[in-house]
């Protein structure tokens, strides 16, 4: 389940639950959905060997061919674009694939380079030895007159700002990492993250941004660093060891033990220096492919048969861990997914032979499809959704699965039950038979891959069994499946599906007034935008807005790019993250947006989030 947005699924959760074509079909004529087959395959899907199927890594694309081998065998038509031969396409010629790219992260190159001039000569300083570039680094040179500021900070509702009568524009900004004592419960520590400080720094117009270690850090200049988020800051950020910034203060006359001690007692210590400096930030955007798994059931009904039920689910998990995890444990593990998704994943293959294999088929098509890039932020079905192999205007439901293998006291949760008209009377129907505990949210919005076919006005529905202490740890494992619930589940999607794919009408699409989700850490205010985290764009996409939202009503719409935000320059997601965070309920704010080449600007007031 996407990591950026999981936090609403589990505050409801938490109220609900403290080939060859005679062998495929020899295999089709006997199917039926099966634990024992959904335990096989959540087992392979979660091992060792495809170590946390991570998009773009050798585990993710086992995975897929795992899935497309699945459909083969049960006798979709392979509908990928890679039968087109992409050149893209990491595993060309199945036929099943549709492969897209992305950016996976980030890359320290070579070209790394720090220089200072402290009163008449040049001095070199050594890359992975003195400095580093700093996780949120911006690749870029810069040059320009060092000026410290402290730790930093800029902290108007605490009544602090490290910058006062301080010109940094144009400069190069020393600063302190931390807060002052490093202390936790100070209302400043929240401004102590070096992404924070390097945006208020480039903001008031700094060429460049150098961080040191304060007198009691463990931590070096040159720890090994993650560059996993693609995203940076937006200007060159280094690390530099202590000992660095203390020669160069002392050249200016001060000593940084002294500044130090000074900024820990929140006095304002920011001073101009004469020292110029000179550097250069590597860092480099890395970019890997990967691919949805897409296979069809044609209808078989001459006049229906052109429209399609999707039934999907996210195959991709966090590899090794990375930024998503939530181990205790700081070191790497593979992070096995078996329930978020090895069993969404094994319960379209599972559904795909069933519907297969039954003696009538589907008046409509269904569309079989296992997306890669969730956990980044739906890449895999905002790529579909954009460059969609069925159009959507033939697409009449979507049926996600996502964390089906933990059904507990017989609990199912149903997102997206009012997206379609239909789906309140549905729901009831199919659980006649199946005699869940049923829980429903209508939103549509929300933490997995539906949401990106709501946001293009395709009704859904979204099953999913719960959220535990296993969620995106190492211990997601498969032994913790409860496969013969599953099934039972995979039993409720069939009949809905089917009901859908047989109606005579396709269901009826509407968007829904619901309340604001819930709180989240850090937030103190409700705007109701949808980013769109798959936009490779330099500010921040919407895929929507939510019904009745201070975006709704200030005009925000899909497909704007919110470029400023207040007086925050909204460059990627995680300064548009931070500008929200600044804010408070009740604040009037500007939104400078980029609608078709045109630049909007917007008037929004924010309202409270409800905890």
């Amino acid at each position: 389940m996407m990591r950026r947005l999981a936090g609403a699924l589990f505050i409801l959760a938490s109220l609900v639950l403290a080939a060859a074509p005679a062998t495929a079909a020899r295999d089709r004529a006997c199917h039926d959905l099966s634990a024992e087959t959904v335990r096989r395959q959540i087992t392979y899907l979660a091992s060792d060997e495809l170590r946390g199927r991570e998009s773009g890594e050798p585990g993710n694309e086992k995975a897929a061919r795992f899935v497309a081998d699945a459909f083969r065998r049960a006798g979709l038509k392979p509908i990928g674009t890679a039968a087109q031969r992409d050149p893209a396409a990491p595993m060309d010629g199945s036929g099943y694939f549709q492969p897209f790219r992305f950016i996976a992260g980030r890359t320290v190159g070579h070209a790394n380079r720090l220089q200072a001039n402290l009163g008449g000569a040049w001095r070199s300083y050594q890359p992975g030895h003195d400095f580093e570039p700093s996780t949120v680094s911006g690749a870029g040179a810069a040059a320009g007159t060092l000026v410290f500021a402290g730790f930093g900070i800029r902290a108007p509702s605490a009544g602090h700002d490290d910058y006062a009568g301080l010109d940094v524009k144009g400069r190069v900004v020393l600063l302190l990492a931390g807060n002052p004592k490093d202390d936790p419960h100070s209302p400043l520590s929240e401004y102590a993250g070096i992404r924070r400080k390097a945006l208020s720094a480039r903001e008031l117009g700094a060429a460049a941004v150098l961080v040191a270690p304060g007198a009691n850090s463990d931590a070096q200049a040159t720890a090994p660093a993650d560059f996993s988020d693609a995203s940076d800051s937006g200007l060159p950020v280094l690390r530099v060891k202590r000992d660095v910034a203390a020669a160069w203060l002392q050249a200016a006359g001060n000593s940084l033990a002294d500044l130090e001690h000074a900024a820990n007692d929140e006095r304002i210590v920011s001073t101009p220096t004469t020292v110029q400096v000179r550097l250069t930030a590597d860092v480099k955007k890395v970019e890997k492919v990967t691919a949805n798994v897409a296979g069809l059931l044609e209808g078989s009904d001459p006049a229906l048969k052109g429209e399609v039920v999707v039934i999907g689910a996210h195959l991709d998990h966090l590899g090794m861990g990375g930024p998503g995890s939530l181990d205790r444990s700081s070191g790497s593990a593979i992070h096995h997914g078996a329930d978020d998704n090895a069993s969404g994943t094994a319960g379209v293959m599972d559904l795909a032979a069933w519907f297969a294999s039954r003696p009538a088929r589907p008046k409509r098509s269904i569309v079989f499809m296992c997306f890669s890039g969730e956990e980044l932020g739906l890449f895999g079905s905002d790529y579909y959704v954009k460059h969609p192999i069925v159009p959507l205007e033939r697409t009449v439901a979507m049926i996600n699965m996502d964390m089906v293998g933990r059904l507990r006291e017989n609990k199912l949760i149903v997102i997206g039950s009012g997206t379609a008209k239909e789906w309140g009377s549905l729901l009831t129907e199919a659980n006649r038979s199946a005699g869940f505990q049923l829980a429903r949210s209508d939103d549509g919005f929300g933490a997995s891959d539906q949401q990106s076919f709501y946001s293009k006005d395709v009704p859904v529905l979204f099953f999913f069994t719960g959220s535990h202490s296993d969620y995106h740890t190492s211990t997601d494992t498969a032994d913790k499946i409860n496969a013969e619930g599953e099934v039972k589940v995979l039993a409720m999607v069939a009949d809905c599906a089917e009901r859908i794919a047989n109606a005579a009408a396709r269901p009826t699409f509407q968007r829904i007034n619901v309340p604001a989700p819930g709180g989240s850490p850090g937030f103190r205010v409700y705007f109701g935008s949808v980013p769109d985290y798959a936009a490779q764009v330099q500010g921040v996409q919407l895929n929507g807005v939510r019904d009745n939202s201070p975006a709704a009503k200030a005009g925000l719409r899909a497909g704007d790019i919110i470029v400023k935000f207040g007086a925050t320059t909204v460059k990627g997601i995680q300064d548009y993250t931070l500008a929200l965070q600044d804010c408070k309920p009740g604040d009037q704010v500007e939104v400078v947006v980029l609608r078709g080449g045109q630049r909007l600007t917007l008037h929004a007031t924010l309202a409270a989030r409800p905890e």
